[in-house]
């Protein structure tokens, strides 16, 4: 969010001045939802320091908290809960936001505190500051180890950023901008260079907007006055920009381009934000997990490539065997022990002459002897190879599902099913630290062209559920052939018509390993016909009377299928 766009927000939320704090989350890591009270009326305010999508927001969404409360947040509700809001300044419309708070302390005497919001890309922090300007701590430290310039750490005091040779443009007058604007070859550029709070494509959106003309710079001047003077007033309007596949947040229509207006900012950032967030909180949110599983596939590839080189070949080990069998032929005709032994080999036709390595410390019986026991022993390490290799080839191919179903998660509780699986398997120690219970996640529910609902499950403990407590023995279950995927369930008894079986296989194809292929098999049977072996891992099921569908999961397909949750 640029200072412009930001400098809207701000103006919404100073009506929330006086305000009381009633809640704080952290929903994210570095996302702070307050919710305030105020003339009788519930509001949110969003404040995300997340280096790609930091933003401070009046917002109408609700967010899930996490597990576990982070420290910086309990430390925030430990100040702030209960606290007035006594303002919100943006000083000279740059990208720092100051909220002022005033409380009681432990002791009832009334203090007061400054959440200090720097939203500057990568760099963004949220810090919490006392009366005297002592930072009591922020939602990202920054130690010597991070920066010699400018250290965030708790008892420093705080300094602002280092300031710019630039001016606040709504204190300026259309003098300061024609000056600026009179004589620049790139005026888009002169007036970021200019003025805090804006970009260069801003800029030139903005002087599009007030009608800039190089010839006469006049008008666009005393427009841009007019416009943070109507700012500053509240009148602005909010909205998204969309040219080709890039979305630009606005507190103006542009001269050009496709403009969806918004009734507030809050309203526009939401919709703005909303996919970008989305998937920042599920990668963020899945990286512990993805780090498991990651480093349990490259742990199982080296152990394959291990018992691969240890596997010795047939023809070698058929060697060792042979030339026991030939010295124990021969060994009364050999001379006394000596390096090599020449023998005739009787098994080729005509025999051949063979040169055998020997010890010539043992006689040519030990030497037969000691190629029996080679013999021996690289047979039996080749078969104990080969059957951990195949184990080692089976956990790979379960880890490899587990990663692609970490795709799927949308919520705590699915990401919290799978953590669940690999604590139950031991892949995760189980530490002793309670965690709260979430609620079973849900599977994925479609309504067929023919009106029957399909569900879908999402990782391999939800398909447990679906496949045999969510569905009926005369219901249709579906799953692609040999490869990794989620359990379909068709939920009707009965001949299932072409079109709704057609679909529901295009989602078993879609939600598996192989969504960017083509021609994939799906197998599909009554459910009354899967079984669960005794000591399986969860999602793995046997199944008979099976028959197969081939499909191609094209993503515009799969969205003409309405989806119920």
């Amino acid at each position: 969010m640029d200072g412009l766009t930001l400098a809207a927000s701000i103006i919404e939320l100073k009506k929330l001045i006086g305000g009381r704090i009633e809640k704080i989350q952290q929903p994210e890591k570095y996302e702070l939802l307050f919710s305030v009270h105020s003339n009788g009326i519930s509001s949110r305010i969003l404040i995300s320091s997340s280096p790609d999508n930091c933003r401070i927001q009046l917002t109408n969404e609700k967010r899930v908290s996490p597990i576990d409360a982070p420290m910086f947040l309990m430390l925030l509700r430990k100040h702030l809960l209960g606290a007035r809001i006594t303002d919100v300044l943006q000083p000279n419309l740059d990208r720092i936001v100051i909220f002022r708070f005033d409380t009681l302390n432990e002791l009832s005497d009334r203090t007061s505190y400054h959440l200090i919001c720097e939203i500057m890309g990568k760099h963004s922090n949220i810090i919490l500051v006392d009366d005297m300007g002592n930072i009591i701590d922020a939602i990202r430290r920054v130690s010597p180890a991070m920066s010699s310039v400018r250290l965030i750490l708790p008892k420093l005091k705080y300094e602002f950023p280092p300031i710019q040779e630039k001016s606040d443009p709504s204190k300026s007058t259309s003098d300061d901008f024609f000056k600026v604007l009179c004589s620049a070859a790139r005026p888009e550029k002169a007036l970021s260079v200019a003025f805090y709070g804006l970009s260069p494509g801003i800029a030139s959106m903005l002087l599009a907007h007030c009608g800039f003309d190089a010839a006469n710079p006049t008008n666009a001047a005393k427009q841009l006055t007019k416009f943070y003077s109507n700012l500053l007033a509240g009148r602005f309007t909010p909205c998204i920009l969309t040219v080709g596949s890039a979305n630009t947040l606005l507190p103006f229509t542009p001269a050009t381009g496709e403009c969806r207006i918004f009734e507030s900012m809050g309203d526009a950032a939401d919709e703005f934000y909303r996919a970008r967030s989305e998937g920042e909180s599920i990668k963020r949110r899945t990286s512990a997990l993805e780090r498991i599983i990651t480093n349990n596939i490259k742990r199982l590839e080296r152990k394959m490539d291990n018992f691969s080189i240890s596997i010795c070949e047939d023809a070698e080990i058929e060697r060792l065997r042979l030339y026991g069998e030939l010295l124990t032929a021969n060994m009364y005709s050999l001379p006394a022990p000596s390096k090599t032994a020449m023998v005739q080999n009787y098994y080729l036709d005509p025999p051949e002459s063979v040169i055998i390595p020997l010890d010539d410390m043992l006689s040519v019986a030990d030497n037969a002897q000691l190629y029996f026991k080679k013999y021996r022993k690289s047979k039996s390490a080749q078969e104990a190879a080969v059957v951990q290799r195949d184990a080692a080839a089976s956990e790979l191919k379960y880890f490899e599902g587990l990663y692609s179903d970490l795709a799927q998660c949308l919520t705590d509780s699915d990401l919290e099913e799978i953590r669940s699986e690999l604590v139950q398997l031991g892949y995760i120690h189980n530490s002793n630290r309670k965690r709260a219970k979430l609620p079973q996640s849900k599977p994925h529910r479609y309504q067929s062209s023919d009106g029957i609902e399909i569900s879908v499950g999402k990782n391999n403990t939800q398909n447990d559920r679906l496949t045999f407590k969510q569905s009926s023995p005369e219901d249709t279950w579906l799953h692609t052939k040999d490869i990794h995927g989620s359990h379909v369930i068709i939920h009707k008894s009965g001949e299932i018509p072409d079109t709704t079986l057609l679909e529901a296989a295009m989602l078993a194809a879609f939600y598996s390993q192989a969504k960017d292929s083509a021609t994939v098999p799906v197998d599909y049977t009554k459910r009354r016909y899967v079984k669960k072996p005794s000591g399986a891992k969860p999602g793995m099921v046997v199944y008979t009377n099976q028959r197969t569908v081939y499909v191609t999961p094209e993503r515009s397909r799969i969205e003409t299928i309405k989806k119920l949750s």
